[in-house]
């Protein structure tokens, strides 16, 4: 009996080395390591201190001259009527006259806040890529242009996939690939080559654009259940379940494509890769 117990512990033993050591328990491995759950709510917590206060921001600058507001672009792309585009245009509605104190007030809480999501979304990937903290200086430079270089590329892909629909896949994921290059690399303050980079970029981009498929067809069908049970609460509260889901996705995708990196690495296949692209090229190209 006792030998059969043995035999079992050590089959037990083998076992979960070879899932250690697995590409599936290497990213749970990692997941575990930089604190994936809590770093997610985190993560989407600041984003969402910073980007209310960013959107009413934008909505007030759009409201100036009496032209569209921030609430109808917004009720227009996810074509929300009724009740719900009317919470979403109150939640968002020009707020009074402010004087310049307080605009300076709101736009020094409203860098501060950013600059809290940047350093958190850099340190993010540092620990998902086992990189060192930056200097606070140079952390600080590539944090905020990080950010504000995903703002801009979620925003043109995102406007890309509005205008072309679902035959403009194939255009985002060519935008997306190079776009989460520079981004990663960023993230990490410049510390990674491009043979390490191009997976977790291809892979970041494929999330990427399920995501935003995902949240084009989900997130009106959210705003609309949590708009009709808590009214103009309801729509932040939906933002915020949002904001979680996308931020479980950064964690996941920063962890995965690191591994998915060294994984191929390890096997040679991306030295591989390049190595053909660079063969495929055209002389004149290469030139």
């Amino acid at each position: 009996m006792t030998s059969w117990v043995q035999r079992g512990l050590a089959a037990a033993d083998t076992a979960r080395g070879w899932f250690e050591r697995s590409f599936p328990g290497r990213c749970m491995h990692r997941m575990y390591e930089i604190d994936g759950r809590n770093r997610a709510i985190t993560l989407a917590g600041q984003a969402f201190i910073a980007l209310v206060p960013l959107m009413v921001v934008v909505s007030s600058w759009l409201s100036r001259d009496g032209t569209q507001q921030f609430a109808d672009l917004l009720i227009e792309y996810f074509d929300l009527t009724g009740s719900t585009a009317d919470a979403v245009d109150l939640l968002f509605a020009t707020p009074p006259e402010s004087t310049g104190g307080l605009t300076i007030l709101g736009f020094f809480i409203l860098l501060f806040s950013v600059g809290s999501f940047s350093r958190s979304l850099q340190r993010l990937y540092e620990l998902a890529w086992g990189r060192e903290p930056n200097p606070r200086v140079r952390a600080t430079f590539f944090g905020f242009g990080a950010v504000f270089f995903m703002l801009g590329g979620f925003l043109m892909v995102g406007w890309i996939g509005h205008l072309l629909g679902p035959a403009g896949i194939v255009v985002q994921l060519v935008v997306s690939v190079p776009f989460w290059l520079v981004l990663i690399r960023l993230e990490l303050g410049g510390r990674a080559g491009l043979e390490e980079l191009l997976p977790a970029a291809i892979l970041a981009a494929v999330v990427q654009l399920a995501a935003g498929w995902w949240t084009h067809l989900y997130v009106p069908h959210l705003i609309a259940i949590d708009a009709q049970r808590y009214g103009v609460i309801g729509v932040a509260f939906a933002i915020v379940a949002w904001l979680v889901i996308v931020a479980y996705v950064l964690v996941g995708t920063a962890v995965v494509g690191h591994e998915l990196s060294t994984w191929l690495r390890e096997r040679g296949w991306t030295a591989r890769a390049l190595e053909l692209a660079g063969r495929a090229t055209p002389r004149k190209a290469r030139r």
